[in-house]
């Protein structure tokens, strides 16, 4: 084969091996981290909700758009706090804050997605 189909062929490969390390990494947050699973048990049940009460197109894009800004949330948490207990073990005080800000953005996304939940599964009661 010509070098360009070699290279064309090997960016293929790295861009599905990409999904790869991707898939690794959500299965590593979910193994570990307690949060992140309630948040995934919590968004079936909503799901489930939405399906039940036949809720239409948008408010599902709604209910997903707020549910996948807590998984990113979420998982940017995780791996912040997993960066940092790696490179400072000691807890310091700049870690600390960087944590606890980090914690906070995904205690805001959460209470969004749940105020979006509450909005159009209370309109179908």
């Amino acid at each position: 084969m010509t070098k360009s189909v070699n290279k064309a062929i090997g960016s293929y490969r790295s861009f599905y091996g990409s999904f790869g390390y991707a898939f690794k990494g959500i299965k590593h947050v979910f193994k570990n981290e307690r949060n992140f699973r309630l948040h995934i048990l919590s968004s079936v049940m909503v799901l489930f909700l939405a399906f039940y009460f036949k809720c239409d197109l948008i408010e599902f894009a709604l209910l997903i758009i707020s549910m996948t800004m807590v998984f990113v949330a979420e998982i940017i948490n995780s791996t912040i706090e997993y960066t940092w207990n790696k490179l400072e073990p000691n807890h310091h005080p700049v870690v600390a804050v960087i944590k606890d800000s980090m914690a906070g953005a995904v205690l805001i996304s959460a209470i969004s997605a749940l105020m979006i939940g509450i909005i159009v599964i209370l309109r179908h009661l």
